[in-house]
């Protein structure tokens, strides 16, 4: 699998137009254009969203989609309806993404299609809390009092350092 993207020209994507309007499917779409069956079915799915025609700067736009769409479109999915028809009509933009969500939700259920923090997690250097600063003198409070005990043993005699 190579790394690189290929960009194909307007011309090809119009071909593509004009065979699905034909009513060819993605499998003789790929052979007849030469390109690969997965371009094929993204270009099929962005075909029957009305998207295909400009299809070379779709896909690029960070699109969010809420906690409750996710939802609403897996368990669609999960219920039997197609992925290309549920992504279609919930606009959807890539077959990666609806993919994605739908491992998510086998995985995590519902709670795997919530919004992740994003960056790196604050440090709390220095901030304690109740039970960690109540822990803490109560360790320094036995702490001097042994302190304590061993300087009175001292001045009265009874230990020498």
């Amino acid at each position: 699998m190579s790394d690189r993207r290929v960009k194909h020209s307007q011309e090809v994507v119009t071909q593509a137009k004009q065979l699905f309007d034909l009513g060819y499917g993605h499998s003789v779409l790929a052979r007849e254009l030469g390109i690969s069956e997965y371009t094929a079915r993204n270009w099929r799915d962005k075909y029957r969203q009305g998207q295909l025609i400009g299809f070379t700067d779709m896909g690029r736009s960070n699109k969010k989609f809420s906690y409750e769409v996710k939802l609403a479109a897996v368990l669609k999915h999960l219920e039997g309806v197609p992925l290309p028809v549920v992504m279609t009509e919930f606009g959807i933009t890539t077959r990666a993404m609806a993919n994605k969500w739908v491992a998510a939700y086998r995985v995590s259920g519902p709670d795997g299609l919530k919004p992740k923090p994003r960056g790196r997690p604050p440090k709390h250097a220095g901030v304690e809390t109740l039970e960690q600063k109540v822990a803490r003198l109560e360790f320094e409070n036995e702490a001097l009092k042994k302190l304590q005990a061993l300087v009175d043993l001292q001045q009265q005699g009874k230990l020498k350092l």
